[in-house]
């Protein structure tokens, strides 16, 4: 089993590292792209991106001519979000390890219906809006439960008890996020802002969960190293 933890914790971290990058990626080059009007990261939802059409929706000016960059950029991510917890999953044991693929993969299928159906005036008129939304529901709820559960369950271990305190911290935060972006929907608040505390936990926790499987990759090599080192001291002596 040894040789097999060690080939998934690196492959494990390479995918939640790779997944956030292309997403932030995505988002920033998108952004950048719009002109008239300019895109704001405080009143702008992170969907308006991804819409392909231009017009005025809920009230926000679209208008992305990179649109296909940020719906690749959702796809990617998700995908890679589910490779990843899939990976993460052979890690851990007990009913954690079946919890963390089905909502891995729950996640990963929201990011690909943001990325595949977008938020736009055309899709409120065509019926594929709630398509969108779903996707966008299953993708933060998916990625912040996630790491809310895993954080209680890791909090339990003295090795993961880091990892377990930034998880239950990052979740809790987006959960919270989430809820007051409904409950100040029309409250003229900066939603976009509001929304991103909700998405951007899922990329944080993503990034943390990288180092802390690296780490535990490095210190699994550690006894190793140091019983080897004993052994050698102790056949010295006795000879």
């Amino acid at each position: 089993m040894g040789p097999i933890m060690n080939k998934i914790r690196p492959l494990a971290a390479a995918t939640f590292l790779l997944g956030p990058v292309i997403y932030l990626a995505a988002e920033a080059i998108t952004a950048a792209a719009w002109k008239s009007p300019s895109y704001s990261y405080a009143d702008n939802w992170i969907s308006d991106l991804g819409s392909a059409t231009a017009g005025v929706f809920q009230g926000r000016e679209l208008d992305s001519p990179l649109h296909v960059v940020m719906n690749s950029g959702f796809i990617v991510q998700g995908i890679l979000f589910g490779i990843a917890t899939v990976l993460l999953s052979r890690t851990i044991s007990g009913r954690s390890r079946t919890f963390t693929a089905v909502t891995g993969v729950v996640t990963m299928i929201g990011y690909i219906l943001v990325g595949t159906f977008h938020g736009s005036l055309q899709a409120q008129q065509n019926g594929t809006l709630a398509l969108h939304f779903t996707g966008a529901t299953l993708a933060i709820l998916g990625g912040n439960v996630l790491a809310l559960v895993l954080g209680i369950h890791w909090r339990k271990t003295p090795q993961t008890r880091l990892i377990g305190l930034v998880s239950i911290l990052v979740g809790a935060f987006g959960l919270a996020s989430v809820t007051a972006l409904f409950l100040t929907f029309d409250a003229g608040l900066p939603s976009g802002a509001i929304e991103r505390g909700s998405v951007y936990t899922i990329v944080l926790w993503q990034f943390a969960v990288a180092i802390a499987l690296l780490r535990g990759q490095a210190n699994s090599r550690a006894p190793h190293v140091a019983a080897t080192s004993a052994s050698t001291s102790t056949a010295s002596t006795n000879n």
